[in-house]
């Protein structure tokens, strides 16, 4: 574990009382702390001056908090049981206490950043909270397009939800580490896109494990159940007989479909493409770190947290 990690979450909240518990019970649900990373790393390259843990660590702090608050409140809306193998906080306790604990840490996320030092807080407060706001744009778009007859949706409307509901937050947080490094616009633009690639990826990868891995801590298929557009899905029904078509558009029917579908996603044609669109997406992300100045450094750090060599 890097030096910062265990720093992450050493703030209290004991204005929550006993359920405090649930915001450190949520930040200690494992993962790869990338956010928080790509900001270290950013700031790290491009600092003027030898970097320091403590001048980095408050924006290393909120947007951890931020993604951690996405994540409970992502939960509740798709009624998953389980996150990375542990039980969701809306099932240890409910659905409201869930809402609530989500809230307060988007709140201590915006507390952290007091500790910034003055000349960077505005900048990098309002970048924050855009990143934010467009994380919420990403999930809305995400419930509109569940309401949406399938052939309604195209694969661009899935990469633009995607951009919005994960891009935007990585991409964030590279632009913060930029501005920590007070670095100038258009280089903060520049990681901002690297960023939202990566994001980009990230998902088109999250969903791709979602119908082909079980190293995930949820059950195989579960965007099948709930009816995500995602590329696989979007792609399945463009390929499929009227009969299946009907089966998932059919809400009532939506564990009758997992199996069905997961069928079609294993014809080895389509299982070839699936990862096909992945690998691009990849090299998308690899194209846009290389393009950065000193870009190279941050792949480094970066790629091999996916378990790659290239």
């Amino acid at each position: 574990m890097k030096d910062w990690e265990g720093l992450l979450g050493v703030a209290g909240w004991p204005e929550l009382g006993a359920w405090e518990q649930w915001m450190q019970y949520a930040l200690e649900g494992g993962g790869k702390r990338l956010r928080p990373k790509l900001v270290w790393e950013t700031y790290r390259l491009y600092a003027p001056h030898p970097p320091a843990l403590e001048e980095a660590l408050p924006a290393m702090r909120a947007i951890e908090l931020v993604h951690t608050f996405t994540l409970v409140h992502d939960d509740v809306m798709d009624r998953s049981d389980l996150r990375r193998g542990r039980p969701t906080i809306h099932k240890l306790t409910d659905e409201h206490t869930a809402i609530l604990i989500g809230d307060a840490l988007m709140i201590a996320a915006y507390e952290a950043l007091a500790d910034l030092k003055p000349s960077t807080t505005g900048k990098i407060l309002r970048h924050l909270a855009r990143g934010a706001l467009r994380v919420c744009y990403g999930q809305l778009l995400d419930l509109e397009l569940a309401k949406r007859p399938t052939a309604a949706v195209r694969i661009e409307d899935y990469l633009r939800m995607i951009r919005e509901k994960t891009g935007a937050l990585m991409g964030a947080a590279m632009a913060m580490g930029g501005l920590l490094a007070e670095r100038e616009p258009e280089l903060i633009q520049a990681l901002q896109e690297a960023g939202e690639k990566l994001g980009i990826f990230f998902q088109v990868q999250d969903d791709y494990l979602d119908a082909y891995s079980t190293r995930t801590g949820k059950a195989l298929g579960g965007d099948i159940v709930e009816g995500k557009r995602t590329f696989l899905w979007l792609w399945a029904y463009a390929e499929a007989s009227s009969e299946v078509r009907a089966l998932m558009e059919a809400p009532e029917r939506a564990q009758e479909r997992r199996e069905v579908v997961l069928k079609l996603y294993y014809e080895p044609a389509f299982a070839e493409r699936a990862k096909a669109f992945l690998e691009a997406r990849f090299a998308e992300v690899r194209e846009a770190f290389l393009a950065l100045p000193h870009g190279e450094i941050l792949w480094e750090s970066v790629k091999v947290l996916y378990g790659r060599q290239g």
